[in-house]
């Protein structure tokens, strides 16, 4: 059985218990310590090294966004913020965040939240353990694909040779597409339809009738209401999902966590 090394950070006892109870219902869950502020955190971070941490957000001194600031990006573990005002769930989200559970929650939400965090743990194990292997399988498929994997382009009488796999997203422009890398733009003349049918499905998510983004550059994405999705880019622009398109991009993000 896996060990998931637990920290749980909150500077009210009451709030520590029941964090406490609850993990403890889990067998695969063990708690290497729980913190009463942030700097208690810190230490206690780099003692245990563990995998998940549960944060509250409002602590004196020290709140939860500036523990997760001080923490090495190689040491930083999972994080489930746990905040009482719903305004921090967006920059919750902003640093990367598993999840977040707004207080009072229930026991069924803070389940869903800790199985979310334990998906997440799983992708990134066997993400480090084939690395190497999938880069290898990659080559190998593009090498021998029937997926586009660059546009030649023209501009003011020079060449441009534009890399698929450097494309953050397309935007519809008229009878062009736009190839937006991170610091440049690329103008194409060509149709959304037309394009997508050339670009991998497994690497291009198409979410707008005007927006194709490509899954390697996506920061972060969540579910907004309202059958919209919110995805943030690599070059920090957030692009809104079609209505349209949900079920889509619903299916697409759970194939990529579970």
């Amino acid at each position: 059985m896996k060990h998931i090394r637990t920290l749980v950070v909150d500077d009210e006892p009451i709030a520590r218990e029941r964090l406490l109870r609850l993990l403890a219902q889990d067998p695969e869950i063990e708690v290497v310590g729980e913190c009463r502020n942030g700097q208690e955190a810190l230490g206690a971070i780099d003692r245990h090294r563990p995998d998940l941490l549960f944060l509250d957000v409002q602590m004196p001194q020290m709140n939860g966004f500036e523990v997760v600031q001080q923490v090495p990006r190689d040491r930083l573990p999972f994080v489930v913020f746990v905040t009482a005002h719903d305004q921090y769930a967006l920059k919750a989200f902003d640093i990367n965040a598993v999840d977040y559970l707004l207080k009072p929650y229930d026991d069924e939400r803070f389940f869903t939240s800790l199985e979310r965090a334990k998906r997440h743990l799983d992708m990134n194990v066997s993400r480090r353990l084939t690395g190497k292997l999938m880069d290898l399988v990659r080559e190998h498929m593009h090498a021998n694909s029937e997926f586009i994997e660059h546009f030649t382009l023209r501009e003011k009488g020079r060449e441009h040779k534009v890399n698929v796999a450097d494309i953050v997203f397309m935007r519809a422009e008229g009878n062009y597409i736009c190839l937006q890398l991170k610091d440049r733009h690329f103008l194409h003349r060509m149709t959304m339809n037309a394009v997508e049918t050339e670009l991998d499905p497994a690497r291009f998510l198409r979410i707008h009738r005007s927006y194709i983004v490509n899954l390697a550059h996506v920061r972060s994405s969540r579910y907004s209401g309202n059958n919209e999705f919110i995805f943030t880019m690599a070059n920090n622009e957030r692009i809104v999902s079609g209505r349209s398109y949900k079920e889509q991009i619903g299916r697409v993000l759970a194939e990529q966590v579970v």
